[in-house]
């Protein structure tokens, strides 16, 4: 049985720079990190510790293309032919070349990734981990490309199967045998800038960006298949999603697990974490576990403020939405005055709060939002094409959901298990970035609707991060049920006992 993540294991990005932080944190899964040597793959399998392996399908670097030449031959390319530099990488000096974003329909550049696959998974981790799956598929989302002739090929085969008239018609193609679409687009765009700005202008754009998106699934499943083969057995696949952008969806049924960053506007709070509650609620709709992580520009933030203690509050919240937030033990930190580097947080800060999680696993695993952020049940979990895609994102609203709140910074997340159980996360989101402290709040009175659970308690018991467990009494009418905390400091669960 291949494992998948459970929301009491704790997540390391990447390999520690210190060997003592994992027993700190009780790691159980690194998640990403490049290749490594079979000793070192082999020390964390003894310490009961999932290991990953890690390829990049995005771009094809220096070293490899002075190695092999003909991988020149393998970027994507734009309208005018010219190779596509993936806008995220900077070279580091006026002597080094762009970063191309390399094709996933050439055959030299599948070959390149294959290659790569082989030599990450030599040394027998347990998961095929892939970053930037997407790779030459994102141009056509955001750039003029890919117009390779591999590409025009396969596009062209594409739409043959589709086998449908209004194809042909929008095509102005009496039959797709040797079409051309490159051809089609430059009567709409003639240069790169003006494909772009005229895209929803250009024909068969939707069945383009599908084709492209297909195209990159089919490659990063061949990869983790390729993975499991070198290994002899199964493995886990997981890949970064973009929560925000619905076209990374579509290898999403087949990975064990996703990784994604998420924004929290640190400097936007308490307003600002909204968005983050509903990118947490759209990974629910997926039905696969989401390890998350902070963007390198909001680790930045705390980076630059001191505010470490922040992070907590991002922890405690991914846990109430019911995904992993992933230990900031080593995690990209970036801002726009310098250049990325790593932001690697205190164990004394963090390791606590990761203890508190795999303590109440039970509180934790196999519940499921309930009330207003719950997920609505979905005809089908499927995102190979733009409608299927834009069926997903519109069954889960295109409007704001926000938590229950017992005031502008105390969140309430009621969370249920299939069996009736219940967990009722309350977060304090109250943070004061001047002192580094969360802001605790006294005498807090939590109302739940009679309509989430349609039954009677008769008392609550407290599980808060740092204290002991108390019970409590709740009082029950004809609309509510309702109870006082004494104090919330940063998050609290709360479990029931019900009136026979």
């Amino acid at each position: 049985m291949i494992r998948t993540l459970k929301n009491d294991d704790v997540v390391f990005v990447c390999p520690s720079s210190d060997p003592t932080a994992y027993a700190k944190y009780g790691t159980t899964v690194v998640a990403s990190g490049g290749s490594h040597a079979s000793d070192y793959v082999n020390k964390l399998k003894r310490q009961n510790i999932h290991t990953t392996a890690t390829a990049h399908f995005l771009s094809i670097n220096s070293h490899d293309i002075q190695a092999h030449p003909e991988l020149a031959n393998a970027f994507a390319l734009d309208l005018a032919q010219k190779p596509i530099a993936v806008p995220w990488i900077r070279p580091t000096s006026h002597h080094e070349a762009n970063n191309y974003f390399g094709c996933v329909n050439n055959p030299g550049f599948r070959a390149y990734a294959r290659r790569k696959v082989c030599e990450t998974m030599g040394s027998g981790p347990q998961g095929l981990h892939i970053e930037e799956y997407l790779g030459s598929a994102y141009t056509a989302i955001r750039n003029s490309g890919c117009f390779c002739t591999h590409c025009m090929r396969g596009f062209a085969k594409y739409l043959s199967k589709l086998n449908a008239p209004a194809l042909l018609a929008a095509a102005k193609a009496e039959t797709f045998d040797g079409f051309d679409y490159l051809s089609l687009v430059k009567t709409v765009a003639a240069e790169p800038a003006q494909y772009i700005s005229l895209r929803n202008k250009i024909p068969l754009q939707d069945e383009f960006v599908d084709f492209q998106l297909q195209s990159a699934t089919a490659n990063a499943v061949s990869m983790g298949n390729l993975a499991a083969d070198i290994v002899a057995g199964a493995i886990t696949l997981s890949a970064n999603i973009s929560l925000t952008m619905p076209e990374y969806l579509p290898l999403v049924p087949h990975l064990t697990y996703c990784v994604s960053d998420m924004e929290h506007n640190p400097g936007n709070m308490p307003a600002g974490l909204l968005s983050t509650v509903n990118a947490y609620r759209f990974a629910e709709a997926l039905q696969k576990p989401v390890a998350a992580t902070a963007t390198p520009e909001n680790w930045a933030f705390i980076n630059s403020h001191n505010a470490d203690n922040l992070a907590c509050v991002w922890i405690a919240l991914a846990s109430a939405c019911g995904q992993l937030f992933m230990a900031p033990n080593r995690v990209l930190c970036s801002a726009a005055d310098h250049g990325p580097h790593w932001y690697c947080g205190s164990a004394n800060t963090f390791s606590p709060l990761y203890q508190f999680i795999k303590k109440h696993g039970n509180l934790l695993n196999d519940f499921k939002a309930v009330g207003p952020l719950a997920v609505p049940q979905l005809a089908s979990n499927s995102f190979e094409t733009a409608e299927k895609r834009c069926t997903f994102t519109d069954a889960l609203g295109t409007g704001t959901v926000s938590p229950i709140s017992a005031s502008d910074t105390i969140w309430i997340f009621p969370r249920a298990k299939s069996d009736g159980s219940i967990a009722i996360h309350i977060v304090n989101i109250a943070f004061d970035v001047r002192t580094n402290r969360s802001i605790p709040a006294k005498d807090v009175e939590i109302r739940l609707p009679n309509s989430l659970f349609k039954r009677n308690f008769s008392s609550a018991k407290v599980y808060g991060y740092n204290s002991e467990p108390v019970q409590i009494q709740v009082q029950n009418d004809d609309s509510t049920s309702s109870f006082v905390l004494p104090e919330v400091k940063l998050w609290d669960i709360v479990t029931f006992e019900y009136w026979a």
